[in-house]
């Protein structure tokens, strides 16, 4: 969170005077492809007074010269340098000048659809006490093709989803807020026990997130040594702060890259299972079955990755015993199967 700031747009002060409702903070490495869409998706929200913080993290494709025009068009906006040190550094270098109360997070190849954050900011409103929403997203190809939502793939959070909007439905009446009335089947708020779900699963998408400015800044935003989803271990830390909750409803598309996935699988990994370790005892004292599907999913992972290597076939059987044996399944039962008659290289 130490990192040096350097404000592109300069002599502009004035512009920035009235506090915002919603600083959306979008870090950005060579996208000037998508760059666009995902600028535009976020200046056309309806009915929210926004800053959008862009991190240019030292692309080299020209977005430097687009992002000036665009600073110099809508004072809405504010373009920093990054170090070229990841996104969680450029992340962190625009948490530092956020002024809203609100902070929401998109990155440079998603985009949202159009009443995406005032959904979330009315949700904030009416439960002053929430840390952090987050909504289900669709999944969109190169070449546009839906590949579905988030929600479905995760079937442990799906069905919590599924038991919340039932319980929900039958409170409709007592519902003090009219709008909230009428959404309640399709917000599940996290709590208690509940909040393991996200330790389970990691079922937050980062650019669907809005969060209070202030527990971002009291857990010193994302971790920089880890490899790979830092956002996820923010996540995990901030449950100690508060509730969540989930917006039952696709509200952004997520574009997914041939080139998006990590080089270095096995670092990604060693960075996930740290994770799993590093929140292990905190997520067992809320609830003591948590662990099991964690470590499963990890140990699938491991299994996936052994299964692509050459010689990594009896590494990935084993990965996927311990997946099975930590959460028996028929998901993951049949993931084994398939590896033990179809995976030998």
């Amino acid at each position: 969170m130490n990192n040096q700031i350097n404000t592109e747009v300069g002599g502009r002060e004035t512009s920035y005077l009235a506090v915002p409702e919603v600083s959306v903070i979008m870090p950005t490495y060579n996208c000037l492809q998508y760059l666009p869409r995902a600028v535009e998706s976020v200046l056309s929200q309806q009915n929210i007074k926004l800053e959008l913080l862009i991190v240019d993290d030292g692309s080299d494709d020209g977005s430097d010269q687009w992002l000036a025009k665009l600073a110099q068009k809508d004072s809405r906006v504010r373009v920093l340098k990054g170090r070229h040190e990841g996104v969680s550094a450029a992340r962190n270098i625009a948490i530092q000048q956020a002024r809203a109360e609100l902070v929401a997070f998109l990155d440079a190849d998603d985009y949202w659809y159009a009443d995406k954050l005032k959904q979330q900011v009315t949700l904030h409103q009416q439960k002053p006490d929430l840390v952090l929403s987050f909504t289900d997203y669709d999944h969109f190809s190169e070449q546009d093709e839906d590949l579905g939502t988030c929600f479905h793939f995760w079937p442990r959070f799906h069905e919590l989803l599924a038991r919340t909007a039932t319980k929900e439905t039958k409170r409709k009446a007592e519902a003090k807020s009219r709008e909230l009335t009428e959404d309640s089947s399709r917000i599940a708020v996290l709590s208690g026990k509940e909040k393991t779900s996200i330790y389970e699963e990691n079922v937050i998408g980062t650019s669907t997130v809005v969060v209070r400015r202030r527990v971002l800044q009291n857990a010193k935003g994302f971790d920089e040594a880890l490899h790979s989803a830092s956002d996820w271990d923010l996540w995990l830390k901030l449950l100690k702060q508060g509730d969540f909750a989930a917006i039952n409803q696709p509200l952004m598309g997520y574009l997914v890259r041939k080139n998006s996935i990590s080089r270095n699988v096995e670092k990604r990994l060693a960075s996930f299972e740290a994770i799993v370790l590093r929140y292990k005892q905190p997520m067992l004292a809320l609830n003591k079955s948590c662990y099991g599907p964690a470590a499963a999913r990890l140990q699938l992972a491991w299994a996936e990755c052994w299964q692509q290597q050459k010689g990594g076939y009896w590494k990935a059987i084993r990965a996927y015993l311990l997946a099975c044996y930590r959460l028996p399944t028929v998901r993951n039962l049949k993931a084994f199967l398939s590896h033990l008659v179809k995976g030998y290289r």
